[in-house]
């Protein structure tokens, strides 16, 4: 549940429900329209039959150069990107990942580091100094100077983690350790058999999954034991092969698997509901309700007592303020409370404050609230992998390679 930019859901906080827009539709006024907003009013009215009026191309910065990328983070200064290194192992724990940063501001990080693990998630500390480095399915735990590229410290074996501001939580060999992220230096530490960790930094405790899928509370202070591992009704093998997930939202924790959800109170891991959803894979606050998303559509729960709200069968995809993206790639906002569609844009998606809206053979690149025309882009077929920071846009393009465009 790391701190940093995510691609496709974006649900992890609560913002205030958006206010709804007006459909747009056409009505006798008596004012001049300037035509960027007839730019934009055709863009969103008309669906791609016609084209705004011409935009600037807006510049690449920086990107792979070709190579495929298997991950990649933004942020306001640099891209850090990880692709598989030139290297034959002889197991597949012998694996190599080559983690490398590019700068998009002079004096911005530029260095390559190689490390063990396969498929690896990036993610920032608190400070924003150190990269997390966590394995996918086989390597370690790498934590890297974000400014040299230099290996603070790593694991000597696979470890599941979660950060807690400026220190990190993880478990391997049958232990659980709070560490410190810059400098590796040990907090606490307990025998434990993790499966699955997740710090909640705002209520001071870490849930972990033990082998048998038992979930435990523990203190984020020291580690000591506040509710000890009790049957929940997890299949451990099921978990083990990733169709079972957690997720702390408030007081409470989530379980979901690939047929149901189910609620807990994260004081005592008392079960508050269960309800049959089939393939949530993701979950998060959608206004006042709890957002399920996955392959089978979206479907919006009451969080107090389970009852399914409305669901969403075309869509993919939702944000904690209603966009959503279709598996047809159609973008749109939705009244939250009801499901309704409240505005279509076309195939594309939103990422961040932006609006990318795919036309012909070009992307166009909009601004969410407004509408204003911000530029035109190459298109741009993985929009949904987008990601957005600072002044900078990044999107897998060609054979998963990276580019990245100023677009502010």
């Amino acid at each position: 549940m790391g701190s940093t930019v995510r691609v496709l859901i974006d649900l992890d906080a609560t913002p205030a429900p958006s206010r709804p827009r007006p459909k747009l539709g056409l009505r006798m006024e008596r004012r001049l329209v300037t035509p960027v907003a007839l730019a934009t009013l055709l863009l969103l009215v008309v669906g791609g039959a016609a084209s705004p009026a011409p935009a600037r191309v807006i510049t690449e910065v920086a990107g792979t150069g070709g190579v495929s990328a298997t991950s990649h983070l933004l942020t306001p200064a640099a891209l850090y990107v990880s692709h598989i290194a030139d290297f034959a192992p002889e197991t597949p724990e012998d694996a190599r990942s080559v983690v490398e940063a590019w700068p998009l501001v002079p004096g911005g990080p530029r260095w390559s580091t190689t490390v063990r693990a396969t498929d690896p998630d990036l993610t920032l500390d608190e400070a924003g100094t150190t990269l997390v480095v966590r394995p996918g399915k086989t390597g370690t735990l790498t934590l890297i100077d974000v400014a040299t590229g230099r290996v603070r410290w790593r694991t000597d074996d696979y470890a599941v983690a979660d950060l807690a501001g400026s220190r990190i939580v993880y478990g391997d060999l049958g232990t659980i350790r709070m560490v410190d992220v810059a400098t590796g230096r040990v907090r606490w530490e307990h025998e434990d058999q993790p499966m699955a960790v997740d710090v909640d930094p705002k209520r001071r405790v870490v849930l972990v999954i033990d082998q048998e899928g038992l979930p435990s509370i523990r203190s984020l202070a020291d580690g000591r034991m506040l509710v000890k591992p009790r049957s929940v009704g997890i299949d451990p093998f099921e978990w083990e092969q990733g169709g079972q997930s957690e997720t702390i939202i408030g007081d409470t924790l989530y379980l979901h698997t690939d047929m149901f959800l189910a609620a807990y109170r994260l004081r005592d891991l008392h079960r508050l509901w269960s309800v049959r959803i089939a393939e949530p894979d993701m979950l998060g606050m959608c206004g006042a309700l709890l957002c399920a998303a996955g392959g089978r559509g979206v479907t919006a729960i009451d969080p107090a007592t389970g009852g399914i709200r409305w669901t969403g069968p075309r869509w993919r995809s939702i944000t904690a303020d209603g966009q959503v993206v279709g598996i047809d790639l159609t973008a749109a906002r939705l009244d939250l409370a009801t499901g309704r569609v409240l505005a279509e844009f076309g195939r594309g998606a939103t990422v961040g404050d932006l609006l990318l809206r795919n036309d012909r053979d070009h992307t166009w690149v909009t601004g969410l609230a407004g509408g204003e025309i911000i530029g035109e882009l190459p298109l741009i077929v993985s929009t949904r992998a987008c990601s957005a920071a600072g002044a900078y846009l990044a999107c897998p393009t060609n054979g998963q390679t990276v580019t990245v465009w100023k677009v502010r």
